[in-house]
């Protein structure tokens, strides 16, 4: 049985709100060696000219929403958010979870779904000084309880929002549920790992739901959040040029 995840981890819940977002320096030290790290990576695929798979993928399947009381309160939710965001969370559910098939880890398909789409919900309107992940966690925990879901449950998927922007995490330190909501993402951001899907169903979930402006959009927003919380992680991945990273993902230019 995999251990709950430490909640004062870097991006961890309880670190989050202790301090807002805010880095210390030794923990942004830390945190650049995993950029510099998944930035290499991430360059020596685009080098090989790394694309997704022309067939499907080993463990790749149908992926749905889940049928449940939960599910619909969460996407009620998520239809808050501005069509920019509210896509990109429908795309990031469907990459995260293919990319979970695929790796053959099991996750919370309730909790993924409900992750994804709210992972963003807090970034718009910005806050000074207060980390959005800790307002997407919010919005989770109010549908989770109207639902009823237990407290570890909740307090699980709170966690992942959390964590989700924290560079380097792993499945074994920081649990599946925010490691496959933070890569399902960066596949939509950045093209990160869209090497390990099929063209099939990179095609199928943007033709669902298109990456119209997304590009623009997103980039708004991360720019407005590093101001805002200025020493947080956010700030710290504008300065190591995480928006040009974002325009050179590797989907239709027109769709940007």
């Amino acid at each position: 049985m995999t251990a709950r995840p430490d909640p004062n981890r870097i991006g961890g819940l309880e670190w989050t709100r202790r301090t807002n977002g805010l880095l210390s320096r030794r923990e942004r030290l830390q945190l650049l060696g995993s950029v510099a790290t998944t930035q290499r990576d991430y360059f020596l695929h685009r080098l090989r000219r790394d694309r997704p798979s022309a067939t499907p993928r080993p463990g790749e399947r149908e992926i749905r929403p889940p049928d449940s009381r939960f599910a619909r309160e969460v996407e009620t939710a998520a239809a808050e958010q501005n069509p920019v965001i509210l896509t990109h969370s429908y795309r990031s559910w469907i990459f995260g979870r293919a990319l979970a098939d695929v790796d053959g880890t099991d996750v919370d398909e309730e909790l993924l779904f409900a992750g994804a789409l709210l992972h963003d919900h807090g970034i718009e309107p910005v806050v000074p000084g207060e980390d959005f992940t800790l307002r997407s966690a919010q919005r989770a925990t109010e549908c989770a309880r109207a639902a009823e879901l237990d407290d570890e449950r909740t307090t699980t998927l709170a966690d992942a929002i959390t964590v989700h922007t924290t560079p380097g995490i792993t499945v074994e330190r920081d649990g599946a549920l925010g490691y496959y909501i933070q890569n399902g993402a960066l596949v939509d951001i950045a093209g990160n790992r869209i090497w390990d899907l099929s063209a099939r169903l990179i095609d199928d979930t943007l033709a669902r739901y298109d990456r119209q402006g997304f590009t623009r959009g997103l980039g708004g927003h991360f720019t407005k959040e590093a101001k805002a919380v200025r020493g947080g992680r956010f700030s710290m991945l504008r300065r190591c040029g995480f928006v040009p990273l974002m325009h050179m993902a590797p989907f239709d230019r027109k769709s940007k």
